[in-house]
């Protein structure tokens, strides 16, 4: 028998998860249900289950960042996830299991079955976990989830061009031409510092930029940064040298400058 938890932050996905695992799955006991990474820390801290049944992109912390939280792992995870393309790349390349939404009955019965088998050999996932998380940072989209009042944003910051702030919201430029408008969130998030580890860097006070959306830089004068879709942002004379540095370490010198 398998202790399994169930971590997922919309409550009809996991009454459906529920309802199937009991259904078709026999050898998996329930013993615990989640909608958020911490509510998922503690249910583990007290069951110390066998299997995760773990939602990828839940508000605030994602099911990746959870598993980065338990170092020592010693359970099984089969992700419940919308990702199409990526979570196949991403997933198959470390051997993880997981599942499509919405679920369908066999792959839910074959993936448990997968379980069984593994938890026989007695071999640590660790390692396993390990190269998934080296796998999605470059595989999966990075998703930017901001709270707003009553409410969630989610910003697929690879089809972001450039940030910029006011007194009271962020605006997104996407790649598209559209722009998404967030008030700022309702908790303390610091937008900006976390695009600033996610490969975008400030131009000004109040703009930041995607540099893997470069297209390159006119020098004429103090420069121009041209991105994708023929966006040009001004430099100062300051901020081309940095840029400059930092496209240099991606490659793109001698490309497009």
């Amino acid at each position: 028998m398998l202790k399994a938890i169930i971590i997922d932050d919309e409550l009809a996905a996991l009454r459906t998860l529920e309802l199937l695992l009991n259904s078709y799955c026999p050898d998996v006991h329930l013993v615990g249900k989640g909608q958020s990474v911490d509510d998922g820390i503690e249910l583990i801290n007290k069951h110390n289950p066998d299997l995760i049944f773990l939602d990828i992109e839940m508000p605030q912390a994602n099911g990746f960042e959870l598993l980065k939280k338990l170092p020592n792992l010693d359970f099984e995870v089969i992700f419940i996830t919308a990702y199409n393309q990526f979570a196949v790349k991403a997933f198959k390349y470390s051997a993880i299991d997981y599942i499509l939404k919405p679920i369908d009955i066999e792959e839910l019965v074959k993936a448990v079955e997968k379980v069984t088998e593994i938890r026989k050999t007695k071999v640590s996932p660790r390692e396993r976990y390990k190269a998934l998380f080296q796998n999605i940072e470059q595989i999966l989209p990075q998703k930017l989830v901001i709270p707003t009042a009553g409410d969630y944003k989610y910003i697929d910051l690879s089809a972001v061009l450039k940030l910029e702030t006011s007194k009271s919201q962020y605006s997104f430029t996407m790649i598209d031409g559209s722009t998404i408008t967030c008030p700022y969130p309702t908790c303390n998030l610091d937008v900006e510092s976390i695009l600033l580890t996610k490969g975008f860097i400030s131009t000004e006070k109040n703009m930041l930029i995607n540099l893997n959306k470069v297209e390159k830089i006119d020098k004429k004068g103090n420069g121009t940064i041209i991105l994708e879709g023929n966006y040009h942002i001004a430099l100062t004379p300051n901020n081309r040298e940095i840029i400059i540095s930092h496209l240099e370490k991606l490659n793109y010198v001698g490309k497009n400058m």
